[in-house]
């Protein structure tokens, strides 16, 4: 599918999180994603999905990440400074937490 000139695509990620806190006080998390790709550029869909990639790349090379093997991001030595790196690029989770 081709965008029409000055179009461009949206994508928008959220996940839901039934937390309790130290006080065994329940909650919501809500952590959301939205991202735009660029007219006549990239997509949001190609940002998202290559810059995290190459972040994390030039990290490794960097010696910045030690971990070695696959691995998931789940790992905070891994997702904190990719996370990090991708807030300029405009690639950021906004994160609100509410009480029931």
């Amino acid at each position: 599918m081709a965008y029409a000139k000055n179009e461009r695509d949206m994508i928008v990620l959220r996940h839901e999180f039934g937390v309790i806190d130290a006080a065994d006080r329940p909650g919501t998390l809500v952590s959301t994603l939205v991202a735009f790709g660029e007219p006549s550029g990239d997509s949001a869909m190609a940002r998202t999905v290559s810059l995290p990639a190459a972040v994390a790349a030039r990290l490794i090379l960097d010696g910045r990440i030690g971990l070695t093997g696959v691995r998931i991001p789940v790992d905070p030595e891994i997702y904190r400074p990719v996370l990090s790196a991708l807030e300029p690029m405009g690639i950021a989770f906004r994160e609100t937490r509410t009480a029931p």
